[in-house]
């Protein structure tokens, strides 16, 4: 009996593809063989449009150029990571849910009037909506819901560092790690931001008692930490159902919404 051949990988395109974290991402693919991309996207008016993405990282050509077409692109898309930015935000949503395409989307800062387009663009595609894809990152914030629970009279707040061209602030993680405390323990959370030089990703949660304190700390020290959890994520966002779902469920922390 012959042994079964492999699956073929899933068709990625990756919107984003010559900012930070679109260079790490292409950095990284190597070591996920069952995602090949078929895309890698940038704006219309990119200085680096027709570069090889491969090469952009800073590795090996791999023969896909960077294009503005996300049209062209999403026709032969499996699965499609969304690191572009805010103002793109609602044109890639309405793209990828138009084509009927998967999307994780790792952009941050995005507007708040955003929500109901994404809970409509949920209901037809999978969406994971992700402002930080650190694996390590994700059990932070378990830790700290876990926290809060257990530790109902400690005083809690939360400090972040990003590097000095980081926009928003509080930073999306930032944001994510209170609304995951809040589950345990409602009200609003103090958060401390800090931009300087270049410092990936620093995230503290510290809480406060009588006589004692206890800090839950994750330092990314390169971005390709995020890179490798957006690639397992797309691999695993590819074969659930229509919903809106966030790192935790890839780890398997909670179900969809």
């Amino acid at each position: 009996m012959s042994a079964r051949a492999p699956a073929p990988p899933l068709c990625a395109v990756l919107i984003g593809a010559a900012g930070r974290m679109g260079r790490a991402i292409f950095k990284v693919a190597g070591e996920f063989p069952g995602l090949a991309f078929v895309g890698a996207l940038a704006s219309g008016d990119s200085a680096l449009l027709g570069r090889d993405s491969g090469s952009l990282a800073g590795g090996a050509p791999n023969h896909l150029p960077i294009t503005s077409d996300l049209g062209a692109a999403l026709a032969r898309a499996q699965v499609v990571i969304d690191f572009s930015t805010a103002l793109a935000t609602r044109e890639n949503l309405r793209a990828c849910r138009a084509a009927h395409k998967p999307l994780l989307l790792g952009t941050t800062g995005f507007a708040a009037d955003l929500e109901a387009e994404l809970a409509a663009a949920a209901a037809e595609i999978p969406l994971l909506v992700a402002p930080n894809t650190s694996l390590a990152v994700t059990l932070l914030g378990e830790l700290a819901r876990r926290a809060a629970q257990a530790l109902p009279g400690f005083a809690i707040g939360i400090t972040e560092t990003h590097h000095r061209d980081k926009r928003d602030a509080p930073s999306g993680t930032a944001l994510a790690l209170a609304a995951a405390i809040r589950e345990a323990r409602p009200g609003q959370i103090p958060i401390s931001s800090v931009r300087e030089g270049e410092v990936v990703g620093e995230h503290c949660v510290h809480f406060a008692g009588p006589g004692e304190e206890l800090a839950l700390t994750h330092r990314a020290l390169a971005r390709e930490v995020f890179a490798r959890g957006a690639l397992a994520a797309a691999l695993w966002l590819s074969s659930q159902a229509p919903g809106r779902y966030d790192m935790r469920d890839v780890m398997g922390f909670k179900t969809a919404t």
